[in-house]
């Protein structure tokens, strides 16, 4: 079990970090004047990192209640886990395809 207690301490620390640098990414992005339509967008992603904040915050939590590792309790965090990187990736593909639709208008304008 400590192999295991590792590998969700360590998800919790990457996903904090990833979350941190997603923040950071919106700040630049919206320091460009972005068109409404853009705002919008940024917006949305916004919300979508601050929901992820919240289900990192609840992983910390249950992560720290959690006094024996039985099979229920190890496969809610992993489904948790899991849902927290999709949402994540997502959320840093969206940064990538707006930092490139921006760099291209940026390019071609």
């Amino acid at each position: 079990m400590p192999t295991l207690l590792f590998h969700f301490a360590r998800n919790l620390k990457i996903s904090r970090f990833t979350i941190d640098v997603l923040l950071q990414r919106l700040d630049q992005l919206k320091s460009r004047r972005p068109e409404e339509y853009e705002r919008r967008i940024l917006a949305k992603t916004n919300e979508g990192v601050q929901a992820c904040d919240h289900l990192h915050q609840d992983l910390c939590d249950r992560f720290c209640r959690v006094q024996s590792f039985d099979a229920g309790s190890i496969a809610s965090l992993t489904s948790a886990f899991e849902e927290l990187h999709r949402r994540i990736a997502e959320l840093v593909a969206n940064c990538n395809v707006f930092e490139s639709s921006t760099a291209t208008a940026a390019v071609m304008g």
